[in-house]
């Protein structure tokens, strides 16, 4: 008979686990936002489009379901006293968006938000008169379970120069535009523009990356990949490819900035020339559980991150920063060091002290097209998607087109090892867009 009542209440218990873990998704989750837009600043040129596409954003979110905390030129102060009082309201199943419009820089691999109050004349000044993005994007992952971070901070850095001048022995770790950054699972980070490059701060009301969100982060049945797909393309139309969004994502459900669609906003004068791509083509996500390796053991109250380098020692150029429970494969191992390859591709050489081993998790597949319903295809389609393949196994550009869009930074392999280094799959790809582009007259 005990046995019995033991059953039925291990049975009542895991039929109210179900309940609970089926009521929670990204579509019913509550929505926070934190928006930051800062132009005036205190020692250089203002910066015209910061805050009115902060204010945009914030309305935009705000009529999507979202409750946003606004910031508003805010120095160092009180922008760490409102991200804090964000953070405390939010609980583990809510949905949270950090949005920061302004200038952005990073030093060796890091990357720091400047207050308006900022006066920085030296890599030191960084850490104690700056906003350490890795701090803020740490905070979020030990609030919630899902983070969107939207980084419009890539403008051409006046703050840059000042350090370069008086940073003459040291400016090697000085790099135009953002770092890549890499978060656990549940993070998205989206970049107005690719890792290395800076971007348009524009010339109508808002920046051209978030002109382009503010039109499509609402549309119906696209999820944030989509979206990003959709403001990619025209960002790269406005700036004749001079900009191309970027993101990272450990996204493991689909996730959309709104469960459903609202009216589009009239911020201002829409961008001449500006259209809207076509809907998005039905997919389906294939989803397959896997064992990663995963980062842990740093100290939150250093640098919570692990550096990625081009080579295992502490002298390897960092390519980018992962945070606590970033998930990796480990390819090689050498002494402490272990070369890894993060989710999109990425790959470099990391501390082993901070990797462990492992995690079972359903991580995303390919997206892939039903045959009944193939995607529009264009060169251009075709050429930035067989070359973002590379470009994520460190391939160094030789074209002019590949420099302009990509870049270089961070790249360390010819054509022969990166496409050594590629996965099966990456490789199949590669080939079957080139064999397509070449059906198209692309080639």
């Amino acid at each position: 008979m005990r046995a019995l009542w033991q059953w039925a209440v291990l049975a009542t218990a895991s039929a109210m686990l179900v309940i609970v873990a089926a009521t929670f998704s990204p579509a019913t989750a509550a929505r926070h936002a934190f928006v930051v837009g800062n132009s005036n600043y205190a020692t250089v040129p203002r910066l015209p489009n910061p805050s009115n596409d902060a204010q945009d954003l914030a309305n935009r979110l705000e009529a999507l379901g979202y409750r946003v905390t606004l910031g508003l030129d805010l120095d160092r102060s009180g922008f760490l006293q409102k991200f804090q009082s964000f953070i405390g309201a939010l609980r583990p199943d809510d949905i949270a968006l950090l949005y920061y419009a302004g200038h952005g820089l990073q030093i060796g691999g890091e990357n720091y938000l400047f207050p308006v109050d900022a006066t920085v004349t030296s890599e030191a000044d960084a850490r104690t008169r700056l906003v350490p993005l890795n701090a803020l994007i740490a905070d979020l992952s030990r609030a919630t379970r899902t983070r969107l971070v939207i980084l419009d901070a890539c403008r051409n850095n006046p703050f840059a120069e000042k350090l370069a001048v008086s940073q003459a022995t040291r400016s090697a770790g000085l790099t135009r535009g953002l770092a890549r950054v890499y978060a656990g699972v549940g993070s998205f980070i989206a970049y107005s523009t690719q890792p290395g490059n800076v971007a348009l701060d524009g010339r109508g009301r808002n920046s051209p990356f978030t002109d382009a969100l503010l039109r499509h982060m609402g549309d119906a049945n696209a999820d944030v990949h989509a979206v990003m797909r959709r403001v990619r393309a025209d960002v790269g139309r406005a700036t004749s490819d001079q900009q191309i969004p970027w993101e990272n994502s450990s996204l493991i459900e689909e996730m959309a900035f709104t469960a459903t669609a609202a009216p589009r906003p009239s911020p201002g004068p829409s961008r001449p020339g500006a259209t809207s791509p076509p809907p998005e083509p039905f997919r389906t996500n294939v989803v397959a559980a896997r064992n990663y390796a995963y980062v842990t053991g740093l100290d939150p109250n250093g640098d919570n991150f692990l550096a990625l380098r081009t080579a295992p020692t502490g002298d390897g150029v960092r390519i980018a920063t992962m945070g606590p429970d970033t998930l990796l494969q480990v390819l090689e191992s050498r002494g402490v060091w272990r070369r890894v390859a993060l989710l999109d591709g990425t790959t470099g050489w990391a501390h082993g002290n901070w990797i462990k081993c492992c995690r079972t998790v359903a991580a995303p597949g390919q997206y892939l097209p039903p045959p009944s319903a193939p995607p529009t295809e264009s060169c251009d389609d075709l050429w930035y998607r067989r070359n973002a393949v590379w470009h994520r196994y460190g391939y160094c550009f030789a074209s002019a087109k590949g420099q302009r869009i990509f870049g270089n930074q961070g790249c360390f392999r010819d054509l022969a090892a990166a496409r050594a280094a590629m996965a099966p799959p990456d490789r199949a790809l590669v080939d079957a867009l080139d064999a397509r582009e070449k059906v198209l007259g692309c080639k």
